[in-house]
C-alpha cells in the first residue's frame, strides 16, 4: 500500500520557503513557522504545529456494532468519544500502528486492516491521520499505554454519527470525519 506523502515536503516554486523556524520543541511536537516568499514577492511567516503521524481504526464487530472509546481528555477538560487510535511510532508502518492502537485501546486484534483515507487535520497542522477498517475482530485483553484511561463503547454502526453529533464539546470533529467517509463508502 503507498500511502500519499506530505504536502509540505514538497516546495511549490511559485512559494518557495525561504527559512523555517523552529519556536518550541516537546517531546510529543514542535511548533515555528516557514517566512515564505509569496508570488508577489513579498515574505510571509506561516506558522505550523508539527508531531508524528496518527492512525485510527473504524471496526465493526459481526453484530454491525462500531467500536468505540471514551476517555477524558485534559485538553478539552471533557470526556470524548472516538476512534480506537495513535500515534505511528518513528519508522512504523501507518497500518501496524492502526493495529497495535485497536488491540492496546479495545482488546480487538483484526484479521485485517485496509486503508480508508489519510487526510490533515488542518491547514496548520503537519501531521497526517490514517484511517483504516478493521476486519474480522477477534477479542483479546486491552493493553492500554500508561497514563491512558479507556473505556472501550460499542454503538451500532447505523447509529455512530448520530451519537457523536449529540455529543457536546469539540473534540467529535476528528471521529466525525472519518465515519462521514466511511458512510460514504457504504461501510456505515
Amino acid at each position: 500500500m503507498t500511502l500519499p506523502t506530505p504536502p509540505w515536503e514538497d516546495d511549490d516554486p511559485a512559494w518557495p520557503v525561504r527559512e523555517e523556524v523552529v519556536a518550541w520543541e516537546t517531546p510529543f511536537c514542535e511548533t515555528g513557522y516557514d517566512v515564505v516568499e509569496r508570488p508577489d514577492g513579498t515574505e510571509g511567516e506561516y506558522y505550523w504545529l508539527a508531531s508524528a503521524d496518527a492512525a485510527a481504526v473504524i471496526a465493526l464487530t459481526e453484530s454491525g456494532e462500531l467500536v468505540l472509546v471514551e476517555q477524558y481528555r485534559p485538553r478539552y477538560r471533557q470526556r470524548s468519544l472516538g476512534l480506537p487510535g495513535g500515534f505511528v511510532e518513528d519508522g512504523e508502518d501507518p497500518a501496524t500502528a492502526a493495529g497495535r492502537e485497536l488491540r492496546e485501546e479495545t482488546g480487538f486484534v483484526a484479521e485485517d486492516l485496509s486503508h480508508l483515507e489519510t487526510h490533515t487535520l488542518s491547514p496548520w497542522t503537519r501531521y497526517l491521520r490514517h484511517v483504516f477498517v478493521a476486519d474480522g475482530l477477534e477479542r483479546a485483553e486491552p493493553d492500554p499505554d500508561d497514563g491512558e484511561f479507556i473505556d472501550v463503547v460499542t454503538v451500532p454502526a447505523d447509529e455512530a454519527i448520530d451519537r457523536l453529533r449529540d455529543r457536546e464539546g469539540p473534540s467529535k470533529g476528528i471521529t466525525l470525519t472519518a465515519l462521514l467517509l466511511a458512510r460514504e463508502e457504504g461501510l456505515l
